[in-house]
């Protein structure tokens, strides 16, 4: 009999809870050297080209065929040119020019090229990673052409649920069945699975002598030579490991990148077998193996995600780890549970707590943290997918060289490029997600050279559905022309130039984009319905209930009307947004007297009524930068 029950098996089939089941199979999957990729696909280069992708003077993305000239992320791209003899190709990102709201590739040019024309000025150019969060958006709708399970972790890697998957197929089920490779011997479990002739409690029957020759795709990593299939999970790691390379195989064919890959039990697990041999390979951790694994392959506690950095130098002084093998001392050494390891942590805290070594954890986290290294030190962590992350801002920002920022003309030229960052970002998640989704605050924050933070905040108003960059660039521009008007003039803290300039936009409102123009704007439009009384409705009536009172217009049906009314409603958010003209049939006879003269034209504004007309500035003056608007 198998080890599993079938409560564990079916478990695999729940969208909530699979990632709990002990038979989970999660996976791992990252482009490698994205960027560098990127552009190496884009250009026409081979995988044998060394390609680096350049940000200024950093190197952003090595590629691998970079890498054997010992150039690193680290190397300035001048340092790197010198390492490989000047035969690597850099390239540099798409970058949005001072004032323009679009980004552009500017092939040739960067720091390291001789001629001073062609090395993209920091100082009037902001980086775009635009071009990668579209590939990105392509290689995410390739996984999500097999699963819904799966989380977008960061532009270039993403984590899967390969529970379902695995379970249909090996009950014969779901549209991935005759893909794989078939699966012999089945018949055993189908039959009782299918018959209900089992307790949920009751262990599952023995894997057939047939099945224990399945074979995996990558490496399986088994220092100890075990048998590969012994039990369930074994299966269903295998099942999963070819689901991955179908998946890997997908994306390079369809899109020509790489990827790397690590499936095990657990997501964190997962994520260093992603890491373990690149590029272009997958590893699978059996769970017999996971903890050789864990200690044996040079990987530390702060090899964990959410473990680097301060939160993880402050847990290895609390832990006195050693430098080697931290990863097997917590286990060992904290061997009953999690609760002796949060009274450890609560001691070692009260013992520096005069100590300035420890400043991000305190005796709030420490049970929370407990049961986390108890777990991740077994391989056992256990934590679902966040399948559709919630965004609760976005920025978009340039730090100032001495000359990019010198006044109000040029704080709102990099306000139309921050707005145009955005309004593509808000795009991207819409398409992602289909959803519609609409920010209500903005924030601008403006850092001056003498380290002075200013910010001011406003509220985006629009009546349409869909945002644009001048939706930003209204409001924020004005939240640029009254900080520059109260802070401009000091002399003792000196405004501009500016070394920071920020944009973020929150209070995010979604709705489904699916819904009409009415179901959005249901203030703005009724939906007529007529329901069956005991008296007929005469079919006078029903027709009067399908005309329009604005052109006097018959409808045939109801849907004939609504789609009719819809029209009428664009018609108003667009002259709200752009202006009415003569021929509008949302103004009244005394409107249009008012607004036009006698031989039409465009309306009087408020503003100009009475008053010589201003002439604009074309060329650039600041008067254009509001009017042209």
């Amino acid at each position: 009999m198998s080890k599993y029950t079938w409560h564990d098996f079916i478990q695999l089939n729940s969208k909530n809870d699979s990632y709990l089941s002990p038979l989970a199979c999660m996976a791992h999957v990252d482009i490698n050297a994205f960027f560098a990729q990127a552009e190496q696909i884009r250009c026409g280069y081979t995988r044998d080209d060394p390609v680096v992708c350049v940000q200024w003077k950093s190197i952003i993305a090595v590629s691998y065929a970079a890498r054997k000239y010992g150039i690193s992320r680290l190397d300035t791209i001048a340092s790197a040119m010198e390492k490989a003899n000047n035969k690597l190709i850099p390239v540099h990102t798409a970058v949005f020019k001072r004032g323009e709201d679009f980004w552009q590739y500017h092939d040739g040019c960067g720091s390291w090229n001789k001629e001073k024309a062609k090395q993209l000025p920091s100082n009037l150019y902001k980086v775009s990673l635009d071009p990668y969060r579209r590939l990105s958006r392509k290689i995410f709708r390739i996984f999500k052409k097999y699963t819904d399970r799966v989380e977008k972790a960061s532009v270039d890697e993403v984590f899967l649920d390969l529970g379902q998957m695995c379970f249909e197929k090996i009950l014969g089920l779901g549209v991935l069945n005759d893909a794989l490779e078939p699966l012999p011997s089945l018949d055993i479990i189908r039959d009782i699975f299918e018959n209900g002739e089992y307790d949920v409690h009751s262990k599952l029957p023995a894997v057939p002598e047939e099945l224990k020759s399945l074979t995996f795709n990558g490496l399986v990593y088994n220092p100890n030579n075990l048998a590969s299939v012994e039990d369930w999970d074994d299966v269903i790691f295998a099942i999963g490991s070819q689901i991955i390379q179908m998946i890997r195989n997908d994306i390079e064919e369809s899109l020509g990148f790489t990827t790397s890959a690590g499936l095990a039990r657990t997501k964190y697990v997962t994520k260093l077998g992603s890491n373990y041999r690149k590029p272009d390979a997958q590893t699978v951790i059996p769970n017999k193996s996971v903890q050789d694994f864990l200690d044996n392959e040079s990987f530390s506690i702060t090899s964990f995600w959410t473990f680097g950095g301060k939160v993880g130098k402050e847990i290895c002084i609390l832990l006195k780890t050693p430098e080697e093998g931290s990863i097997k001392f917590i286990r060992d050494n904290w061997p009953e549970g999690p609760e002796e390891l949060h009274r450890y942590l609560n001691d070692r805290l009260l013992e520096l707590a005069n100590s300035d070594e420890i400043q991000t954890l305190d005796s709030s986290k420490t049970e929370a943290l407990a049961n986390k290294l108890f777990n991740i030190s077994r391989g056992t962590h256990l934590i679902p997918l966040n399948e559709k992350p919630i965004v609760k801002s976005m920025m978009s920002n340039k730090n100032m060289r001495a000359d990019s920022c010198c006044n109000l003309i040029h704080a709102i030229s990099w306000i139309d490029v921050f707005s145009g960052e955005l309004a593509a970002r808000i795009k991207e998640l819409e398409q992602e997600y289909s959803k519609l989704i609409i920010p209500k605050t903005i924030v601008l924050v403006a850092t001056t050279m003498k380290k002075k933070v200013y910010r001011k905040t406003g509220h985006i108003s629009h009546n349409h559905s869909k945002i644009v960059p001048q939706d930003f660039i209204k409001v924020a521009s004005q939240l640029m022309q009254t900080m520059d008007s109260e802070n401009a003039g000091s002399k003792i803290l000196p405004f501009y130039p500016l070394m920071n300039l920020s944009m973020t936009i929150s209070n995010f409102e979604i709705y489904d984009s699916n819904k009409s123009v009415i179901d959005l704007f249901g203030g703005q439009a009724k939906v007529l319905t007529t329901t069956t009384g005991e008296e007929k409705i005469s079919q006078k009536k029903v027709t009067s209930a399908f005309s329009c009172e604005i052109c006097d217009l018959t409808l045939n049906s109801n849907k004939d009307y609504q789609e009719h009314r819809d029209f009428h409603i664009a018609m108003k958010l667009s002259e709200d947004m752009n202006g009415v003209t003569e021929e509008s049939t949302n103004l009244s006879v005394g409107e249009k007297r008012l607004l036009f003269n006698k031989r039409g034209g465009k309306p009087l504004s408020n503003s100009t009524k009475g008053k010589k007309k201003k002439k604009i500035d074309k060329n650039g003056g600041i008067l254009g930068f509001f009017t042209k608007r």
